[in-house]
């Protein structure tokens, strides 16, 4: 089975491809769009190691996986999404080419992502994880309707768990909620 694209707005949502590998190093090769994927601009070697491990992770035949962000009109590379399952969770991501910085962008991305999420892939939560200095992605998930509720701390980073949940939550869910986010902007 072939995986149809996804339509975000004004977006297309295509399915990367081990032909991709040229596509893929336009949104590889910078400095600052890679800074919290990597912390560094991939060489064309560097980068189709990583397009060829992300491809390894999922087939042809499921949505999940990595995808390239088009403009539908123009057809111009916007940057690539995710959608990856964690445990019983679909995992949201997102990565956009500097040049469509500060438009919106990312945002319509998030909610359309977390849209596809509930409605094709049946998901009751829907998350995301983001460094804990990576402020405009902070503020994308927020205004996607995430919430914050973990701060983890990984090997190489300390980053935070976003959720999108259909679940409602309980009152000591929600304290804890009301702790945890003023414990954070307190350090």
């Amino acid at each position: 089975m072939k995986i149809k694209p996804i339509r975000i707005g004004r977006f297309l949502l295509t399915k990367m491809t081990a032909s991709d590998g040229e596509k893929y190093h336009q949104l590889s090769d910078d400095e600052e769009v890679m800074k919290y994927v990597t912390g560094y601009a991939l060489n064309r070697e560097e980068s189709d190691k990583m397009l060829s491990v992300m491809l390894a992770e999922h087939g042809d035949d499921t949505y999940l996986g990595r995808y390239f962000i088009e403009e539908v009109v123009t057809g111009e590379l916007i940057g690539a999404a995710k959608l990856d399952q964690v445990g019983s969770e679909i995992e949201i991501g997102y990565r956009i080419q500097k040049a469509h910085w500060h438009k919106g962008i990312a945002t319509e991305i998030a909610e359309g992502l977390i849209r596809f999420s509930r409605g094709t892939l049946n998901a009751k939560t829907v998350i995301a994880f983001v460094n804990i200095d990576n402020a405009p992605s902070i503020r994308v998930l927020e205004k996607a309707g995430m919430k914050n509720v973990q701060t983890i701390e990984d090997i190489d980073e300390v980053k935070y768990k976003f959720i999108h949940s259909t679940q409602p939550q309980s009152a000591i869910g929600k304290a804890f909620h009301g702790f945890f986010r003023w414990f954070n902007s307190k350090n």
